[in-house]
């Protein structure tokens, strides 16, 4: 019998030689013959499941949306057996800090796909935002927080939020670029945290 093709893992394997282009030399280095040479594949094979590099872009991002979900969803999911809104609120800031090579990897496809949004102006289509969902949960935590007298009334918790989720973002890039170490972006973390569960310790 023929052997039956995966096609699902078969664009993922091509969204991974698209991850280490874009991780090593930026999406402008991303095309459709460079991501089949990377991956060992005739370009004809990959023009099958991507017919144009804005399909494939597409798809890739996703893949990264969803990988980067999958290992921060661990994280959070712990945090959250808790029920302890700092402890979960902690996990949303540092599991997206790369602390490993694939989360590394990662992070840089991230800071490749958020450069090309910079210079051309505005986000690529069906390209899902990342910060606004971190906002919204984290908001929510905080919200639920100054119920029980762990943060104080007077913080605005979707204002609080944005400045976390960007504190965070900003530590992500900061990692990628040497200037801190993951075990010292949680510190960062804990310290700005610390200034907002005043009621706890």
């Amino acid at each position: 019998m023929p052997k039956r093709v995966d096609h699902q893992a078969r664009r993922r394997e091509i969204a991974e030689a698209l991850f280490r282009i874009a991780a090593a030399q930026g999406l402008q280095a991303v095309t459709l013959r460079a991501v089949a040479a990377d991956a060992g594949i005739s370009m004809n094979l990959v023009q099958y499941y991507f017919p144009t590099k804005e399909e494939m872009l597409r798809f890739a991002w996703q893949r990264v949306v969803e990988l980067t979900g999958e290992i921060a969803g661990k994280t959070i999911g712990e945090a959250m057996k808790t029920g302890d809104e700092r402890t979960v609120v902690r996990a949303y800031l540092t599991a997206v800090l790369p602390d490993g090579e694939r989360r590394r990897m990662l992070a840089a496809v991230q800071i490749a796909y958020f450069a090309v949004d910079v210079t051309r102006g505005s986000q690529a289509p069906d390209q899902e935002p990342l910060l606004p969902h971190l906002v919204h949960a984290i908001a929510g935590l905080l919200k639920a927080a100054q119920e029980k007298g762990a943060v104080p009334v007077r913080l605005d918790p979707l204002l609080e939020a944005d400045a976390l989720a960007t504190m965070s973002a900003g530590l992500v890039t900061g990692i990628m670029v040497g200037a801190y170490t993951a075990e010292r972006a949680a510190e960062i973390v804990d310290y700005r945290l610390d200034g907002v569960f005043t009621g706890v310790r």
